[in-house]
C-alpha cells in the first residue's frame, strides 16, 4: 500500500495551488505530489493582505526530505504575487520543533500565544 510500497520519481514534482472565494477572503489548498503521489497538503485563507496557513501536513514516510521547505517557499512566493504584506502560520505547537525551525529558517517571528504555554502563530513580513 502506498506510500510504503512504491518508490517515488524525484524527477517529477508537481505543485498545485487552488484558490476559491472572493478576492479578500480567498480560501486555498496546496498539494505537492512526487511521481504522481501526494506527499504534502496545506490549507489556508487569504484575509485582506495576510496569507494564512492553517494546516500543513506531510506524509510521515516523506518527512525530512525538503518537501516542507519547498512548500513554504512556494507559498511565500504565492503570497508575494498576491500582494500580501504578511504570511502567517497559524496555531503552531511549541513542541513541534521541526516545524518551528522550518518557519524560523524562513524568517518567521513567533507571535504571543493566546494562552500562556499554548500554541502560537508564526509570521513573516513580506
Amino acid at each position: 500500500m502506498w506510500p510504503f510500497s512504491r518508490k517515488l520519481d524525484q524527477n517529477r514534482i508537481e505543485m498545485r495551488l487552488h484558490y476559491w472565494g472572493g478576492p479578500d477572503e480567498a480560501g486555498w489548498t496546496f498539494k505537492l505530489a512526487v511521481g504522481g503521489h501526494e506527499v504534502l497538503e496545506a490549507v489556508g485563507q487569504v484575509q485582506a493582505r495576510d496569507f494564512r496557513v492553517s494546516n500543513i501536513v506531510t506524509v510521515p514516510a516523506y518527512r525530512r526530505r525538503g518537501y516542507g521547505t519547498l512548500a513554504i517557499g512556494t507559498l511565500i512566493a504565492a503570497a508575494r504575487a498576491r500582494g500580501c504584506a504578511t504570511f502567517t502560520l497559524e496555531n503552531v505547537s511549541p513542541r513541534n520543533i521541526e516545524a518551528v525551525n522550518l518557519y524560523r529558517r524562513h524568517g518567521a517571528a513567533v507571535l504571543p500565544p493566546a494562552e500562556p504555554g499554548g500554541h502560537s502563530d508564526h509570521q513573516i513580513t513580506l
